[in-house]
């Protein structure tokens, strides 16, 4: 698989044309299950993360121009997955996902579906219907004024945990204001400068 990255970046047009890159991972998992092994999760190309993105900075850049991704998964018949569950997650996953989910709010509201939903990673790790769920919990507590949990099977423990970093989290809009404020001055000096 490692080869066959490396000549699609060097020549796609050529490569695409004289293979069907389609079936690499249909015979990948026909091999696989003859001789009995399972495939590397990080396997190039066709493993499990090959396309997957998470930390938030990355994840922006895949959504807002696909091409920044030097292969093409649908190049291979995959798709790319943006994991919005996460410590690492950027507001722009959740923002993608929860359009996904048909839930709109604003920019602000997804910042901070963000905040509660990294401060709930750290308490446990999270699965996709986990952090459907949230997205899907804070939506319903913004559009009734309702305080439904995010996650309704947090332990005891967790969910002290949780109201700790809630607190916290109220520590964060002052922070974020000082960020614009900030990169406001930046855009007017920029734009004095003519940049």
């Amino acid at each position: 698989m490692s080869l066959m990255a490396r000549m699609i970046v060097a020549d796609r047009e050529y490569v695409k044309g004289k293979y069907k890159l389609h079936k690499l991972k249909e015979i990948e998992d026909l091999v696989a299950s003859a001789v009995e092994v399972n495939i590397p999760f990080n396997s190039p190309v066709t493993g499990y993360t090959a396309f997957t993105h998470k930390a938030g900075i990355h994840a922006k850049a895949i959504l807002n121009d696909p091409s920044t991704e030097i292969i093409n998964p649908a190049d291979f018949g995959l798709t790319r997955y943006v994991h919005f569950a996460s410590r690492l997650t950027g507001w722009n996953s959740i923002k993608s996902r929860a359009q996904q989910l048909n839930l709109h709010m604003t920019d602000a509201q997804y910042k901070e579906c963000t905040a509660k939903m990294k401060a709930l990673s750290d308490i446990r790790p999270l699965k996709l219907d986990d952090g459907d769920s949230i997205i899907r919990a804070f939506y319903h507590n913004i559009k009734t004024g309702g305080d439904t949990p995010l996650l309704s099977d947090l332990s005891t423990g967790e969910l002290k945990t949780f109201e700790a970093k809630e607190e916290e989290l109220q520590l964060e809009p002052e922070k974020r204001e000082l960020d614009r404020v900030v990169e406001k001055e930046v855009e007017v000096e920029k734009a004095l400068n003519g940049h």
